[in-house]
């Protein structure tokens, strides 16, 4: 897991500026002996049902922290599922579930509490699942019997199970539709404990992994818990906005998108208001010819880079959610490859960070910008040459042979002393298995050079990576078996010269 303690993000997802000015820090806290009784009572308890040393061991450390909070949770994992032999930072960072809990402690605390300074307990202690012979009702005895010796403060509970210990059943709190329910008890005399139902943090963080809302649920529901250490009982108003959310059906899966797919919702993530998309993958139609596909293809990409220079230009019209959904499941899990990945991690998680909200605002859209297929060129040799916007040799290269080889292909159909058929099959086919070949070098070569791009110069690499994709595209279309005999010559012409277009916008660039 990423260790976020910058508070602009958590749970991996980037925080508006409305909710990062929500979490208080909360008073100190300190231990009292009903903390070492409860550490007591977990370590017979797991010694009684011949529990690995190590398991225990880890349980105390959970438990370990002040009595203030405690957060229970429903069961710990199984041995192979994790890692019980690591120590205790890395046994909570390799589970995602425990580091889900520690990044809500520390943001809703201004970084004071963390994991190590709460107490977590599960409501089947030792007891990863109906296998194990442990009773339910002894689990239920043991966390009743800790609760009564810490007296907390603040009880956040993130299950729904029925208790079988009949003290425990005041601790039941309905939990339907992801609602936060409050109560106060009396436990252990006049003491004042704060009930509150939440809901697992495994569903935000796995089972619904696509789905950034509830990890915006959770984040409300954990700084209205803590906040409740300096006198403050009140859930954030937006929150109810963000729990009709996560009612919602659908869309919980983590499936690959088809490589339409993955482009055209990101950019709908980035355009549009978080909860309007519409599902389903762009349509591809079986009749389409290679030449409709590979142009649908190049106007999503086209698109996508579109968005994603203008949210690098330092655009706050954006909303948070969607640029969340973004970068956790349609950049991440789709992009691995782009040679810019990294920086448009970092350029999303930053930039969703610093717009006001989680909705984009009224004024959101991209601006208007002449498209390259209507750029109006001459005949005549592009000029300008002498300007080299890459700095690359390499490149400036690869791309002037390009541009040469395009040239003459531009000669040879337009000439007539040239036959028809030995234009077609062989001068045009050399020149155009060349001019492919130049373009997929001249592709590797761009994407080692924007690799390494700082984000300060995203926006430019982002347009490169934009004509280099473009560039790729019609190269795909040209070196087609049947490219020669089947498109029409006034159609090769004018896939030359855009080709030429993109070649020079790019070396400029």
């Amino acid at each position: 897991m990423i260790d976020n303690h910058n508070y602009h993000i958590c749970l991996g997802i980037p925080i508006p500026l409305s909710v990062r000015a929500l979490p208080r820090t909360p008073p100190a806290s300190f231990h009292h002996l009903g903390d070492l009784s409860s550490l007591q009572a977990l370590k017979d308890f797991g010694e009684e049902f011949d529990v690995p040393c190590d398991e225990i061991d880890h349980a105390c450390n959970l438990a370990s922290g002040p009595a203030d909070v405690v957060v229970i949770l429903e069961r710990p994992k199984t041995r192979t599922s994790h890692k019980y032999g690591h120590p205790f930072p890395r046994f909570v960072g390799c589970c995602k579930t425990l580091w889900a809990v520690d990044e809500l402690i520390r943001f809703a605390t201004n970084g004071a509490r963390s994991i190590h300074t709460v107490t977590v307990l599960d409501a089947f202690s030792f007891k990863p699942n109906d296998k194990s012979l442990i009773p339910d009702e002894r689990c239920h005895q043991l966390l009743a019997e800790i609760l009564r010796a810490k007296k907390p403060k603040v009880v956040i509970r993130c299950h729904r199970d029925e208790y079988r210990d009949p003290w425990m059943k005041q601790f039941e709190l309905p939990g339907e539709e992801y609602k936060f329910v409050r109560t106060e008890l009396r436990i252990g005399g006049n003491h004042r404990t704060v009930l509150l139902q939440s809901f697992h943090p495994s569903l935000a963080v796995n089972n619904a992994a696509r789905r950034p809302e509830y990890r915006c649920l959770l984040i409300y529901h954990f700084i209205a818990a803590f906040a409740e250490l300096s006198g403050v009982s009140q859930l954030h108003e937006d929150a109810e906005e963000i729990r009709q959310l996560c009612t919602k059906k659908g869309k919980r899966d983590g499936r690959k998108l088809s490589s339409w797919g993955a482009p055209s919702y990101l950019t709908a993530a980035l355009e549009r208001r978080y909860g309007d998309l519409q599902g389903g993958d762009p349509q591809e139609f079986a009749d389409w010819s290679e030449r409709e596909r590979l142009g649908e293809e190049a106007k999503i990409l086209s698109t996508m880079y579109d968005w994603l220079g203008y949210l690098a230009g330092q655009s706050r019209t954006f909303g948070a959610l969607g640029i969340a959904e973004a970068v956790l499941f349609l950049w991440k899990e789709h992009f691995e490859t782009n040679p810019l990945y990294e920086q448009v991690t970092t350029l999303l998680l930053f930039r969703g960070s610093e717009q006001q909200g989680w909705f984009p605002t009224a004024n959101h859209k991209l601006p208007i910008t002449e498209e390259l297929s209507k750029f109006q060129i001459s005949s005549s040799e592009f000029p300008g040459w002498t300007t080299m916007g890459l700095h690359s040799p390499e490149i400036f290269e690869v791309n002037k042979r390009a541009v040469v080889c395009i040239s003459n292909a531009l000669a040879l159909e337009e000439g007539e002393e040239v036959g028809k058929t030995h234009l077609v099959h062989t001068c045009c086919l050399a020149a155009y298995n060349e001019i492919a070949d130049l373009i997929d070098t001249q592709n590797s070569l761009v994407d080692e050079y924007i690799r390494t791009s700082p984000l300060t110069q995203l926006s430019r690499a982002l347009k490169i990576q934009k004509l280099a994709t473009q560039c790729i595209l019609l190269a795909k279309l040209i070196k087609g078996e049947n490219y020669c005999l089947d498109e029409p010559e006034e159609k090769r012409y004018e896939d030359f010269t855009l080709l030429r277009v993109y070649l020079q916008q790019l070396i400029s660039a």
